[in-house]
């Protein structure tokens, strides 16, 4: 299947305004305390997360494997391995130590 160029080119601003968007309302040190602001992202993320990674899975599925050279760092299906930062989302979910 040949690649909408044009489509390709929407999709990567929506993903970089995604990503500045998520950080710069995370990082603002107005409103809500970081943790608030984490905890809002991270209910609204992971489900889309979530669904885009397993969607060949049953739903019933959460824990489901990443798929072949990406590592599953608590939900997230990364190509690096979980960096190590103690307390935090990134650190793999039991019985996800090894690569996918």
């Amino acid at each position: 299947m040949a690649t909408n160029p044009k489509a390709y080119a929407d999709l990567r601003t929506m993903l970089d305004s995604l990503e500045m968007g998520v950080l710069r309302y995370y990082l603002n040190g107005q409103g809500l305390s970081q943790p608030q602001k984490f905890k809002y992202l991270q209910e609204k993320l992971m489900p889309l997360i979530d669904e885009l990674w397993h969607q060949s899975q049953a739903k019933s599925s959460a824990l489901a494997d990443c798929p072949d050279g990406y590592y599953d760092c608590a939900g997230c299906c990364v190509p690096y391995k979980c960096p190590d930062i103690s307390n935090g989302l990134t650190k793999p979910r039991a019985g996800s130590k090894r690569k996918r």
